[in-house]
């Protein structure tokens, strides 16, 4: 007869909303001080969970304790899922910023390091874990699994505190770094390889180690890893190209949840635990090119604001510090876990052929344990490894060293010389500006005018070393299926006329990657427009739709005030040369973001550029008139470099240094109109702010008159300056 269920009573739910509401509140404002005091916000949502757990309100205020979290196992259960969610989440991003593809360039000293420094701490472990008292082992007739779980929790590495250390310390970058980095990489998935086969043995009889489970849990692990490699990584890409087309919102996010899940569940069913699989679901989808930045990071604001803060309270609520037989034992796995990860690390860094100080930045960065080491320890107590005392003395264990690690860096760091190399590379990562040539992805909306022929080409133009094609929108207006039926059977001129013009405009890639044309229904041309520019376009590049200072009607301006991104709208047909272009430099952020993209343009097409530099009056230097008229010269030497590097970092590794024209500026006489007309000039690219007056877009009295008085192609660029770093 099939069990009657029972209902889960209204005070177990009240209890519950009213833990997870404590937990959040004390976390944050644990993680707060944290921040405040420069320590990782990890620290603080530990502390806040030990204050609220029997350390301090269990020690001091039981009464309160047990009302907040009465000892029930059906109300802890209820606890337990929310932090177990959290917890295969965390893994999910962990492994999201987990870049297997260093293991590809791994050099011999990260490699050496990360090898020694796994090693050292798990042999030194291991026989720590062979001595400890028998009060700190949950099952004594397993000391060896014990000893093999205390092991691993030392050996590894905190990938996700290391890379937030980095980016605190601008290391990211450094030689050293990277080298870090990977060197992390190689520490958690090892880590986790072997924490998983442990969890396999654990659920042998009793807890011993059994040969056949060993056996079977390698080899499903083993079939679980090459299924994901083989699989589901090409599947995961097709899916993501299919839920790209939903017109549901989220599709992507919904599938990584979906496909994280069912990982997690594939691990849990092999006995290796369901953070494994979300680690590995994570990995897979870095190396995925069809996951969004914005997606991950809407997955980060959630997971990072409540799951995770959740997580680390409840750890917090497990460690009962009254519980340890006294503070030596705690000492002496610090001791010893420190020593092994920093001997063993600095050890193998100067084996692999690094500088001491080097060997000893790296051994410093990887002794956090972090985030790791508490869901290791998390593990270890649900599998019954681990009791209450050696629970503690991890998770403090993870917590002071990743305390140490910033501190440590901070100093050893400052014994590291930079050289000339490292200082290029980071001089060109600063120079990449708004519009990184690699990455660029551009978003080219078309109604078959002429300007966006202009717009199209002006696009394969910037698009010609992204690794992402241009997509070319069309929106057709909603009708109902006969008259789509319809439309199709007896397609009109003007239908045919659109379908000419998308032919066009794949024909004007000229050594770009084929674009990629999109056709949908809406109703709200702007709001669809809108909507796929939200996804992860770094640029809307329009085509005006009427002549003079009004480039475009309603579509263009709501176009222009919603696009999450930067927008660009080109009035002057269909025939842009782009091999002179004229930039007007005021000193505000759009034109610099318009000398940026300008820049892309000469650099990608071999183009010559000119910055026209508006002054309040005419310098005092030695220079040649362009003959442009009066108030305006081309000043082709005796500029300072410094002068053109201030305008954009991206001049910074211009060998052939753009040209600089300087402008008087005159409210009743534009020399940079004169310039733009009478000067060698086919395309003027101008930096504008949209500042909206009587229902229509409005630059400026300058940039208006530039835009409808020159004779040449206008490019206008609107940033959005929430993009501009």
């Amino acid at each position: 007869m099939t069990e009657k269920l029972v209902p889960l009573g209204g005070h177990a739910v009240l209890v519950l909303l009213v833990q997870l509401a404590l937990l959040l509140v004390v976390a944050r404002l644990g993680a707060e001080l944290a921040k405040r005091l420069s320590l990782p916000a990890v620290i603080g949502e530990l502390a806040a969970g030990v204050c609220l757990g029997p350390t301090i309100l269990g020690h001091y205020f039981p009464g309160a304790f047990e009302a907040l979290f009465p000892r029930s196992a059906a109300q802890y259960h209820l606890l337990e899922v929310v932090g177990t969610l959290g917890m295969a989440l965390l893994l999910l991003l962990t492994g999201v910023e987990t870049d297997l593809r260093l293991l590809r360039n791994l050099g011999r000293p990260a490699l050496v390091a990360s090898a020694t420094g796994m090693v050292a701490p798990f042999a030194l472990g291991f026989g720590l874990g062979m001595v400890l008292p028998d009060t700190y082992v949950a099952n004594p007739e397993a000391r060896v699994l014990f000893a093999l779980f205390l092991a691993t929790c030392m050996a590894i590495s905190a990938m996700p505190v290391i890379a937030k250390i980095l980016l605190d310390l601008d290391l990211t970058r450094r030689n050293i770094g990277l080298v870090i980095l990977s060197a992390g990489v190689v520490d958690d998935t090892a880590g986790w390889l072997v924490l998983s086969l442990i969890a396999g043995i654990s659920h042998g009889v009793g807890g011993l180690a059994q040969i056949g489970v060993l056996l079977r849990t390698l080899g499903l692990t083993v079939a679980f890893l090459a299924f994901v490699a083989f699989a589901l990584y090409p599947a995961t890409r097709f899916l993501l190209r299919m839920v790209d087309r939903f017109h549901t919102r989220d599709g992507d996010l919904v599938l990584i949840l979906v496909i994280t899940f069912l990982c997690a569940a594939a691990t849990e069913w092999i006995g290796i635990h369901a953070v494994f699989g979300a680690f590995i679901a994570g990995c897979m989808f870095k190396l995925v090119p069809l996951v969004k930045a914005d997606t991950i990071h809407r997955l980060e604001s959630f997971v990072f604001a409540v799951l995770a803060p959740i997580f680390f309270g409840i750890v917090g609520l497990r460690v009962d510090l009254w519980q340890l037989p006294g503070w030596g034992v705690f000492g002496l796995v610090l001791a010893v876990a420190c020593v092994g990860k920093l001997v063993g690390c600095t050890a193998g860094g100067v084996w692999g052929g690094m500088r001491f100080w080097e060997a000893l930045s790296i051994a410093v960065a990887m002794n956090a344990r972090g985030a790791m080491g508490l869901v290791a320890a998390t593990i270890g107590l649900s599998l019954g490894i681990l009791n209450d005392a050696s629970f503690a003395v991890i998770v403090m264990m993870a917590i002071v060293t990743s305390f140490i690690a910033p501190l440590g860096l901070r100093l050893t760091m400052r014994m590291v010389r930079m050289t000339e190399e490292e200082a290029r590379r980071i001089e060109l990562d600063k120079a990449r500006g708004v519009f990184d040539p690699g990455k660029l992805r551009v978003l080219v909306p078309t109604a078959g005018g002429p300007n966006a022929l202009g717009a199209a080409r002006l696009a394969f133009a910037l698009a010609r070393k992204s690794a992402s094609p241009v997509a070319v929108l069309f929106v057709e207006e909603e009708m109902s299926w006969w008259d789509r039926v319809r439309r199709k059977l007896t397609p009109t001129p003007a239908r045919m006329s659109l379908d000419a013009h998308l032919v066009e405009l794949k024909k004007l890639g000229n050594g770009a990657p084929a674009p990629e044309v999109k056709r949908v229904n809406a109703r709200d041309v702007a709001d669809a427009i809108i909507g796929e520019a939200r996804r992860n376009y770094d640029l809307v590049l329009m085509g005006a739709t009427q002549r003079g200072v009004n480039l475009g009607g309603p579509i263009l301006e709501e176009v222009v005030a919603g696009a999450p991104c930067h927008v660009a709208v080109v009035r002057g047909g269909a025939q842009i040369a782009a091999r002179h272009l004229l930039v007007p430099i005021d000193g505000s952020v759009a034109s610099r973001v318009a000398a940026e993209l300008a820049a892309r343009v000469a650099e990608i097409g071999g183009a010559e550029l000119t910055l026209a530099i508006v002054t309040e009056q005419r310098p005092q230097v030695a220079a040649y008139s362009d003959e442009t008229g009066s108030g305006a010269e081309l000043v082709t030497h005796a500029v300072p470099e410094e002068e053109i590097n201030r305008v954009s970092a991206v001049f910074k590794t211009w060998e052939k240094k753009p040209n600089v024209l300087r402008v008087d500026y005159d409210p009743t006489h534009s020399a940079l109109l004169q310039s733009a007309d009478r000067g060698p000039y086919d395309l003027v690219v101008i930096g504008a702010e949209n500042r909206a007056i009587q229902n229509r877009m409005y630059f400026g009295y300058d940039a208006e008159r530039l835009i409808r008085d020159a004779t040449v192609p206008v490019v206008v660029v609107i940033p959005n300056v929430a993009r501009i770093h």
